[in-house]
C-alpha cells in the first residue's frame, strides 16, 4: 500500500494546484490512499514554524475485487481469475474478449484488485503487469489476449490439459536483483 502526503499552501493571492494535480496522477498509478494537506494562512505568515496545522482530505478507491460472472450450469467450467486495479483500460479489453466466448465456452471470471491492502502479495508480483490472468489457479497469460488465445486456453482447461505458461511475472524479484 502506498501512502502520499501532499502539502500545499494555499495563500489569498495565490493557489498551488501543482500537488493537487500531482495526487491525482499518482491516485491513477493506483495509490491506495492519499492524503492531500491543504494550509489556508494570509501571505504575510506563510513561513515554516507559522503554518497552523494542516487539513487532510483522504480519497480512497473502490476496490474491484469480485466476481464479475459465474457459471452455474456446468462444474467443469473453468475458471479465470482476473488481477487488475481500478481504471485499468487493458483489463476491461481482456474483460470483454472474455464476454465474447463466453457463449462458446462456458466459464466463471473472477477480479482480484491487486491495490486492496488484503491482496499485498499480489501486488508485489503483478504492480507492473496488469491484466494477469490465471485459470483454474494457474498463471495464464499477461497485458492482451485474443479469441482465439482465449478459447484456447479454456479448452485445455476444460478437457485437464491446461498446465500454467511460462513467463509470470514477479516485480518483487526483478526488484530484488
Amino acid at each position: 500500500m502506498t501512502t502520499l502526503i501532499i502539502r500545499s499552501v494555499i495563500t489569498t493571492r495565490t493557489v498551488h494546484f501543482f500537488p493537487l494535480l500531482m495526487a491525482l496522477v499518482l491516485l491513477r498509478r493506483s495509490c491506495s490512499n492519499a492524503f492531500v494537506v491543504v494550509n489556508q494562512v494570509p501571505p504575510k505568515f506563510v513561513s515554516r514554524r507559522l503554518l497552523p496545522p494542516p487539513r487532510l482530505i483522504t480519497i480512497r478507491h473502490a476496490s474491484v475485487t469480485g466476481g464479475v460472472y459465474q457459471e452455474t450450469d456446468d462444474s467443469s467450467s473453468p475458471t479465470v481469475t482476473l488481477f487488475t486495479k481500478e481504471g485499468c483500460t487493458l483489463c476491461d479489453k481482456v474483460k470483454d474478449v472474455l464476454q465474447e466466448v463466453r457463449e462458446e465456452l462456458p466459464h466463471s471470471l473472477d477480479q482480484v484488485d491487486i491495490t486492496d491492502e488484503q491482496h499485498a502479495n499480489w501486488f508485489g508480483k503483478y504492480k507492473y503487469d496488469i491484466p494477469v490472468l490465471h485459470l483454474n489457479g494457474q498463471y495464464w497469460l499477461k497485458h492482451r489476449t485474443t479469441n482465439e488465445e482465449a478459447l484456447e486456453g479454456l479448452q485445455e482447461a476444460r478437457d485437464g490439459t491446461f498446465q500454467a505458461k511460462p513467463g509470470e511475472p514477479n516485480a518483487e524479484a526483478m526488484e530484488r536483483n
